[in-house]
């Protein structure tokens, strides 16, 4: 069976601004409120967390996620109103997406 696979990446003047593995991200901020235990609930550095939420805030009109610095009480992450509306519409046009892909993978097979 051939089956066509897509996933999808959105870029703001030729940076992404959201792909599968920072909406990932966004998800388990949500799920953990700190960026520390996103990273490793996705087996990446906190680094790299950190580069890639810095680069959604860049990139983002608004601030996607709120970062506070650990210190006595601990650091925290939370996504912002606006960062909930981008995590719903992305999920919106991946259904979209994966609707299309469903339709393309039964007629290529056919």
């Amino acid at each position: 069976m051939i089956e066509v696979e897509c996933y999808i990446t959105i870029k703001k003047d030729g940076s992404s601004f959201l792909s599968p593995i920072k909406t990932s991200l966004l998800e388990e901020i949500i799920k953990r409120g700190s960026l520390s235990g996103a990273a490793k609930a996705l087996k990446i550095s906190y680094q790299h967390a950190w580069n890639m939420t810095e680069e959604m805030n860049r990139v983002a009109p608004f601030p996607l996620v709120n970062l506070q610095r650990g210190g006595a009480n601990g650091g925290g992450a939370e996504i912002t109103d606006y960062g909930s509306k981008i995590l719903h519409e992305y999920g919106l046009i991946g259904e979209q997406v994966k609707n299309l892909m469903n339709q393309i993978n039964v007629e290529i097979n056919m």
